[in-house]
């Protein structure tokens, strides 16, 4: 397998306990994560169309920030590891070995890019 290239057209909405609400005793998800989730599921299964990734793998992301305005990259990186188990990409997160995060400032855009290859064990 040759490396697989991903691409978010939105930042991952962090995964925080300020993003979900009880109310009458009901956990939900804050519409803002919600409406992440499926937008990104989508574009996820609109660019991988294979079954899901069931190996060990190394994984490249680099976030590109719209500003300087300070986010928690382990944050982030839930959310993204959630999504693409849910849109069929990988079959479990805990395949994922390695991780090499970049956060990039491009002023005025945001978006994910996700690269993805099989984990080479040292």
């Amino acid at each position: 397998m040759g490396e697989i290239e991903l691409v978010l057209s939105k930042l991952p909405v962090p995964k925080s306990n300020r993003y979900i609400r009880r109310k009458g005793g009901r956990v939900f998800k804050h519409p803002r994560v919600k409406l992440w989730e499926i937008r990104a599921i989508w574009e996820l299964k609109e660019q991988y169309k294979d079954k899901p990734i069931d190996y060990e793998i190394s994984v490249d992301i680099t976030l590109i920030l719209p500003n300087r305005r300070k986010r928690d990259i382990d944050n982030m990186l839930k959310s993204l590891w959630d999504v693409m188990e849910k849109a069929g990409v990988i079959k479990n997160d805990n395949l994922i070995y390695e991780v090499h995060t970049i956060k990039k400032i491009e002023k005025g855009k945001e978006g994910v890019i996700i690269k993805i290859k099989r984990f080479q064990s040292p």
